[in-house]
């Protein structure tokens, strides 16, 4: 991974890649969405009040990529669907006419997001996982996740990199025998005889699917550590116990089984992140099998504590892999701040270190569902559903693409993978942006206006000396590329 190069002196005069930007834009209240506007061309730098300047000089992290989750509920709801419309879906993530989504998250065994519970064996006390198998995911996962990889790989070779994250083991491993956490999170952990036994079963999930056609890239200790949920598999680790897990038992199992696969740590909310990491990387022992940190968003910006992740371990990435919001209830008409807030969060995340961004389901019903809780339990003690970029009507066949559909693809199709984000600073704060030069050597500047006036502002290429007279419309996002 490349991640910064400190600059000495002034740096020379570089010329331009191209001397028009292409300008793509969504905006509220137009037909906008992703659309090219035409080409701005470039020009002597002048005087103007609001500017965005452009530093590519400065260079910081290589960015991995964008992807989304096969969940099962996902994979269930594809299967719904007609042949041409589980194409048209594929094409919308994986091709290069879509999102060009080059990561994904693949739950080991059920999530609040599957059918019901499971897990690869159920057979009590199985310490040698002798009943172990993945059979369970030959129904809708596996055909779903290989349609993917095979809708990518119609138009690039850049292989598909995707990560694992368990929610629970088999519940004869865990303190409460129980799937869940009903109690609290001190009675949902994992039981000390069977730490061997849980390495093992996520070595073997691994090797199970890489036999199915589906390699994993990298797998993360425990989703959501610090969760203790009610109606839906989890299991708690504290920093300290992760740790030891991964250093006396995950990470020699998959050095020794599965070398090449990396091991995130945490993967939870941004606000406890450092804290993790602090306490993982300062053992050498278990920092040495860990690759990097997942963070999840759900308590908020929280890009100090990113940042202050990133300074604890400068070698080891930070990995966004998960985020979603409240399902909606009327997926015809979409709530146009779910987009703003993806990528004022992205922009945040990705000026602070975050090398890749993956959202959660990739698809689910009008409902937001199927949900694991079912709906009698989603509407009364917890308020269960999730919106989704793209959510199906299976009696009409039809695809509602969301706000944040638009919004993600500012990014994933213009930030391939190998990109490195380059210095970008605004001279006033009702504009976020941040910047990149990708592995062909283009430019990408995106630049985000959640406000509700448009803003004219120039576009300073400081390499250059050359600039661009922009207006950005109120609620609306551009990406420039020159």
């Amino acid at each position: 991974m490349l991640w910064i190069v400190f600059l000495v002196g002034v740096a020379a005069s570089k010329p331009l890649q191209n001397e028009s930007i292409s300008l793509y834009q969504t905006a509220q209240n137009t037909t906008d969405r992703i659309t090219l506007k035409g080409n701005v061309s470039f020009e002597p730098d002048f005087k103007f009040s609001t500017s965005i300047t452009v530093n590519r000089s400065a260079k910081y992290q290589e960015m991995l990529g964008f992807g989304g989750a096969f969940t099962e509920s996902s994979a269930y709801v594809w299967s719904t669907l007609n042949a041409t419309v589980q194409q048209r879906l594929l094409d919308l993530y994986f091709s290069k006419e879509g999102l060009q989504y080059s990561l994904g998250r693949i739950p080991i065994g059920s999530c609040d997001f599957a059918l019901a519970w499971y897990s690869y064996d159920e057979v009590r006390d199985d310490a040698n996982l002798t009943h172990f198998t993945v059979s369970h995911e030959k129904k809708w996962r596996i055909p779903f996740i290989r349609a993917a990889i095979e809708s990518r790989s119609n138009w690039t070779t850049a292989p598909f990199k995707f990560v694992a994250s368990p929610w629970s083991p088999p519940k004869w491993m865990k303190t409460n025998d129980f799937p869940y956490c009903p109690t609290s999170c001190f009675d949902c952990q994992l039981k000390a005889e069977y730490r061997d036994t849980y390495a093992m079963y996520m070595s073997k999930f691994i090797t199970a699917f890489d036999e199915l056609g589906v390699p994993t890239w990298a797998v993360t200790v425990q989703n959501e550590p610090e969760a203790c949920p009610l109606l839906y598999a989890g299991m708690h680790f504290n920093p300290e116990t992760e740790r030891d897990f991964v250093r006396d038992h995950l990470g020699p199992r998959l050095a020794n089984d599965h070398p090449a696969v990396k091991i995130l740590a945490y993967d939870h909310n941004k606000d406890h992140v450092a804290k993790w990491a602090k306490v993982i990387y300062a053992d050498a022992a278990a920092a040495r099998y860990v690759w990097g940190t997942a963070v999840h968003w759900y308590t908020g910006d929280e890009f100090e504590n990113v940042n202050a992740t990133h300074y604890l371990a400068p070698d080891k990435p930070i990995l966004a892999t998960e985020a979603t919001v409240a399902r909606e209830k009327d997926p015809r008409a979409p709530a146009w701040e779910n987009g703003e807030h993806y990528a004022h969060d992205m922009i945040g995340d990705f000026n602070n270190w975050v090398v890749g961004f993956i959202d959660w389901n990739l698809v689910l019903d009008m409902y937001g569902g199927p949900d694991h809780a079912g709906p009698a339990e989603c509407e009364g003690l917890i308020k269960c559903g999730s919106d989704a970029m793209i959510l199906a009507d299976n009696s009409t066949q039809e695809l509602y693409l969301q706000i944040f559909y638009y919004y993600m693809g500012h990014f994933s199709k213009f930030v391939s993978p190998g990109s490195v984000r380059v210095g970008v600073s605004a001279s006033t704060n009702d504009l976020e942006s941040t910047a990149f030069v990708t592995p062909a050597n283009e430019t990408v500047v995106i630049v985000l206006n959640r406000q509700d006036s448009a803003t004219t502002y120039k576009l300073l290429d400081r390499l250059s000396g050359k600039a661009a007279r922009i207006t950005v419309p109120a609620h609306s996002i551009q990406t420039l590329v020159y």
